[in-house]
């Protein structure tokens, strides 16, 4: 019988100044998983916070791999220092689960689900990045979608409704193991029609749980 290799997971160290621009992934995990990973260059890094960071993988020319486009960003975001640990947990494929840690090995970012919520109001908050657009998707956290569009299903079809007017229909939400998205055809029209632009913010309000219609406001990036 073919065998199917074990997920592993793995934690890095900040331990200088080289990994503010990059962060080098273990021989180990590397060696296990090359070919898996290495399916396509994009990698998503889900934090405890819910935020989803798509990032680029690169290989050095002596065949190590490193996380380089988009992790200063990530570094400086979340102000990893000296002595902050990042475990990775392995997802599948090039997703990964992050939790971090301070010096003091106290974890960060780890809200209740209740306090992601904006306001207990059913509510969260996304920032379209340059690769929802490419990629015609936005991400949901995984808990909104789990308390209050399903517990059970992997997809339901949504209802966005602007809040100065206008109604899309039909528009795909799926959860996978460890992230949700909004996708399809009916999300890319509507993000379209809305013209929305990377650093877009966009706050969706659950108004009706049973036919899970979502009201949308924006705030223009410029």
């Amino acid at each position: 019988m073919r065998s199917h290799r074990k997920l592993r997971n793995f934690y890095r160290f900040i331990t200088s100044d080289t990994d503010q621009t990059c962060l080098k992934i273990p021989k180990k995990f590397t060696r296990d998983h090359r070919k898996q990973i290495l399916l396509n260059n994009n990698v998503l890094i889900i934090v405890s916070d819910d935020k989803v960071w798509p990032l680029v993988w690169t290989v050095s020319e002596d065949g190590k791999l490193w996380l380089q486009k988009g992790w200063p960003e990530f570094y400086q975001h979340y102000c990893l220092t000296f002595g902050h640990l990042l475990y990775f947990k392995h997802l599948g494929k090039s997703i990964f689960h992050v939790r971090i840690f301070d010096p003091r090995y106290q974890e960060l970012y780890n809200l209740q689900p209740e306090e992601k919520i904006k306001n207990n109001n059913r509510s969260f908050e996304v920032t379209v990045r340059k690769s929802y657009l490419e990629s015609s998707m936005l991400y949901v956290p995984v808990r909104f979608y789990r308390r209050y569009l399903s517990s059970k299903k992997k997809g339901v079809r949504c209802v966005l409704q602007m809040a100065q007017g206008g109604s899309w229909g039909g528009v795909k939400c799926r959860v996978y193991e460890g992230y949700a998205k909004l996708c399809g055809q009916n999300w890319k029209r509507f993000s379209d029609e809305n013209h929305l632009c990377v650093g877009d913010v966009c706050v969706f309000e659950l108004i009706n749980a049973v036919e899970k219609v979502m009201r949308v406001t924006i705030s223009r990036a410029c």
